[in-house]
């Protein structure tokens, strides 16, 4: 049975119960139950938590300190949330209660539908789950590092679902302003820059189109990489006046 709260990892860390957001404590705590949300369900060993909680400079009573913590975060989420096995602490709260799981559910319906109206909405739903850098101040941290760029590339992937699932449904115009901030703070995500070339020439913009191209032709050169022959063939439709009826946005097979 699932749990009255949800573990809110996507952005700084804390507890959601019906009544509001709980605060799990100090950066100890926050560090003890983010690594226990990334093996959740899976013993994971004191050693390592005592390395993502203290790093290379422990307190001399690190067990105590440590089981402190245990105990309080066991206050917020349940007496039997956190279990200890040998040598080791688990996390057995159901994974539906990690927001990070939710959105991952999430984005693989938008991503296994073939309807873009639902395409869009499961992939809405998985990015309304997100408050900031994904684990909050912690996102730097060494044990943080590598879950905290998964699921920011997740997050793009959600993104891509969503816009290319809008532009197909006909809100080319409603996406302009959304496609030039996110290639703005993703300029080397060409799949973006397609998105934004196919909805400024699906508005009748395709001088706008054109210039993007050669936009992303230039940042690309900036970093010696060379455009991708989908980019030519583009280009090509759009000054043919057939961009708006492509088969397809390049590079989408992989989220279908």
């Amino acid at each position: 049975m699932q749990d009255d709260y949800v573990i809110r990892v996507l952005g700084p860390i804390d507890v959601l119960r019906t009544s509001g957001g709980i605060s799990v404590g100090g950066r100890h705590a926050r560090a003890l139950l983010g690594a226990l949300v990334i093996g959740v369900g899976h013993a994971v060993p004191i050693d390592h938590l005592r390395e993502v909680v203290w790093g290379q400079d422990p307190p001399e009573s690190v067990d105590n300190t440590l089981q402190s913590n245990v105990s309080h975060l066991r206050q917020v989420l349940g007496s039997e949330a956190i279990v200890r096995i040998n040598g080791s602490y688990e996390l057995t709260t159901q994974p539906a209660n990690i927001d990070a799981v939710q959105f991952e559910t999430l984005l693989a319906a938008a991503a296994a539908s073939s309807d873009d109206a639902e395409r869009r909405d499961y992939g809405r739903q998985a990015l309304d789950l997100w408050r900031g850098r994904p684990f909050g101040d912690l996102a730097d941290d060494e044990a943080f590092k590598l879950d905290t760029y998964r699921l920011e590339e997740l997050r793009l992937a959600a993104m891509e679902i969503c816009l290319e699932a809008d532009l197909a449904l006909g809100n080319h115009e409603l996406l302009v302003g959304e496609l030039e901030a996110a290639v703005e703070e993703n300029p080397y995500r060409e799949r973006l820059w397609f998105l934004l070339i196919e909805a400024l020439d699906a508005g009748f913009r395709r001088v706008e189109a054109l210039r993007a191209c050669a936009r992303l032709r230039g940042i690309l050169a900036e970093v010696g990489i060379q455009p991708s022959d989908d980019l030519a063939a583009l280009e090509q439709r759009i000054l043919e006046g057939h961009a708006a009826s492509r088969p397809a946005t390049p590079g989408n097979d992989a989220q279908r």
